[in-house]
Parts: C-alpha cells; sequence; structure tokens
C-alpha cells in the first residue's frame, strides 16, 4: 500500500482506509475477517462510528485490532443521539465515548470526529431540531459544546486529533472555515460520477486539516446494477441515469471492475489524503488494494470519466436525503399499519397487517 502523510499531523497513513459501515452486512465474523485482511494487505487508516451496523461496527474493529503489533490509525465518532439536546450534553458526548472505547477496547483513539457535522443540532438548539444546517441561520460553530467536549478529550490524551464529517459538500464547506479541527471527512461528494469534494478539499487544506473522503462507491458506483438503467428509482434523474449509462459503458470497453476503475481514479486525484472504502468482505478489500498497487489509470480513461461528471450532478448527499426522506414516509405507513392492526384485532392475514 502505497503511504502518505496524515495532513499535516507528522503521522504516516496509507492512500486506502478501511471504513465500518458494512462490515456485519453478511456476519461480525466477516466483519472480523475484513478487518484483519485489510491489515494484513497494509491498510493502516480504520474509520468507524457508534451508527455503523446498527452499533456494532466499533465491536468488529475492536476484536479484529485487538493485540496487534501492526502500526495504524483508528478513526471513530460521535453522534446520532435519540434526543436533540444530548448533541449538546458533555455528559452524553463523554458517556458516548466512553462506551466506543469499551467497545474498541482500548483506553484512547487515534481520531474522534462530529459524525455528520452538517446537520443543525450539532450547532444549535433550537428548533427543528433535524435536518442540515440552514443558509438564513448565523451559527457560531467554533463556540459548540460538541467541540468543546473534542477538545476536552484532545487535552486528556485520549483522542490524538479531532475532526468533522458530513455528506453534502456546501454545508461542509461553510463548517470547516469556521472551525478549528484537525481533520475533515466528506462522505458521497467524490467517485466516478461527482466532484462536490473539489470544492471543500482546498479549503480544508488551507485550515490545515487532514483530507479524507468515503462513500466512494454508492449505489452501483462498485458493483454494476443494470436495474438502475432499466428501471431507475425515483432519486435518479435522466440526466443521472445517462452518466451511470456511460459509467457501465467504460467499464465494458476497459475490461475492469467498476470498483478498480473508482479506485485507482480518485486515488490519483491531488488533494486527498486517504480514502475511506466500506468494504465487507475481505476480497472487497483486496479487490480495492490491489487495484490502487496498478497506480493512475490511463490518460484517455481519465479524460472520459471527467467528462462523465460536469457539469455537476445532484450531489451524493442530496441523494442521501431523498433515500432518507423516502424511507422515513415508508416506516410512518409501516407505523400506522401496525397500529391500526393492534386497534382493530387485526389477524395475520388481513392485508392492512402487512
Amino acid at each position: 500500500m502505497t503511504t502518505r502523510p496524515y495532513g499535516p499531523t507528522g503521522e504516516t497513513t496509507t492512500t486506502l482506509g478501511l471504513g465500518g459501515a458494512f462490515l456485519t452486512a453478511n456476519s461480525f465474523d466477516d466483519g472480523v475477517a475484513t478487518v484483519r485482511r485489510a491489515l494484513d494487505l497494509g491498510v493502516r487508516y480504520f474509520d468507524t462510528s457508534p451508527m455503523y451496523c446498527r452499533g456494532a461496527s466499533q465491536a468488529v474493529v475492536g476484536q479484529a485490532l485487538d493485540g496487534t503489533s501492526e502500526p495504524h490509525l483508528l478513526a471513530t465518532k460521535l453522534g446520532y443521539f435519540a434526543r436533540p439536546e444530548r448533541f449538546h450534553s458533555r455528559e452524553a458526548l463523554v458517556t458516548q465515548f466512553e462506551e466506543n472505547l469499551r467497545l474498541l477496547r482500548r483506553d484512547h483513539v487515534d481520531t474522534l470526529q462530529l459524525h455528520e457535522a452538517d446537520f443543525h443540532h450539532w450547532w444549535s438548539s433550537a428548533p427543528p431540531h433535524t435536518g442540515r444546517i440552514r443558509a438564513d441561520i448565523d451559527y457560531s460553530f467554533d463556540e459548540a459544546p460538541a467541540l468543546a467536549a473534542l477538545r476536552e478529550l484532545k487535552r486528556e490524551g485520549r483522542c490524538r486529533f479531532i475532526g468533522i464529517t458530513g455528506n453534502t459538500a456546501d454545508n461542509m464547506q461553510r463548517v470547516v472555515e469556521a472551525v478549528e479541527v484537525d481533520t475533515l471527512l466528506l462522505a458521497f461528494n467524490y467517485d466516478l460520477i461527482r466532484r462536490g469534494a473539489r470544492a471543500v478539499l482546498p479549503v480544508a487544506d488551507t485550515k490545515g486539516c487532514v483530507r479524507l473522503v468515503g462513500a466512494v462507491f454508492q449505489r452501483g458506483l462498485a458493483v454494476p446494477k443494470p436495474e438502475l438503467l432499466s428501471d431507475p428509482p425515483e432519486w435518479m434523474t435522466p440526466d443521472l441515469v445517462e452518466r451511470y449509462r456511460r459509467v457501465y459503458a467504460l467499464h465494458a470497453q476497459s475490461g475492469m471492475s467498476v470498483a478498480e476503475m473508482g479506485v485507482r481514479y480518485i486515488a490519483a486525484q491531488p488533494g486527498i489524503d486517504t480514502i475511506i472504502i466500506g468494504a465487507k468482505t475481505p476480497a472487497e478489500i483486496e479487490e480495492c488494494v490491489r487495484a490502487e498497487e496498478k497506480g493512475p489509470l490511463p490518460e484517455d480513461m481519465v479524460a472520459e470519466i471527467e467528462a462523465i461528471g460536469g457539469p455537476e450532478p445532484p450531489t451524493g448527499g442530496q441523494l442521501l436525503d431523498l433515500y432518507r426522506s423516502r424511507r422515513r414516509q415508508v416506516s410512518d405507513r409501516y407505523l400506522e399499519s401496525a397500529a391500526e392492526a393492534v386497534e382493530h384485532d387485526l389477524p395475520p392475514d388481513d392485508p392492512r397487517t402487512r
């Protein structure tokens, strides 16, 4: 694995890191095996969160890395509280961090981050308590209680670096311009189609932040999904369908997997310190490492990919918000049906209980 500076921190990382969002997609044991295989392949950056895998990701990472003598950097996050006031509570933040450490089987982490710092609830206790930060509000970002808690934990030596993560490029640019942190992780904004991170990463560099990108394989950009072209879901505009068609055509012409194309393209882009790969099996992380080892794509392929990505399509964060909105609507309908079934004591075979 190629190594790179971990920003201006003085530490060294690898071009590819392993993200923990999907480690238990098959099983807990597969997740442990994936982390250990990444370590064997030379991956030296691991990123997890109490939100990933319904809370199990940190336990997987903790077990997999427990006792290893291989040098590595470990990052985790705070957030996803059930009640909005906890985003502003030192006690809640520190309590969650203590639980993170227990699951990770260690007494400190290298990097501690606010999870999805582009949400309003981190920076204001005023309603609304959901949704991204708002353009009409003048937030005091750097004075937020959550950042104060991170800085306290850093002073105590319980984390070495502090950072922010998020999914919407414009909002994350606004936050990183206003806060003093060590790292920035932007997801869903750099892949074979999207380039939203290009506006944010130079700002992070100016601020002296480590520059991390993630979610580079979102929805059909690791393994082709022909149904995205034949029966596009609601979140895909006709323009986006056409971009996917061009990516899949290039994949067929090149003989490379879509994942290899993505890794080799992004790894050669300037201004990125580490690309976090959300692998769920040993084979997936191995494919990505082998792709990175092959080096940059041929220049003509890079030119074609650049053409696919411009002008800017909907950002990954915007599509993620749409997906979450639709999922909440389905969940609400399910809860309404369940309530009706209970209220009317409907039998299991009644259509209204399904």
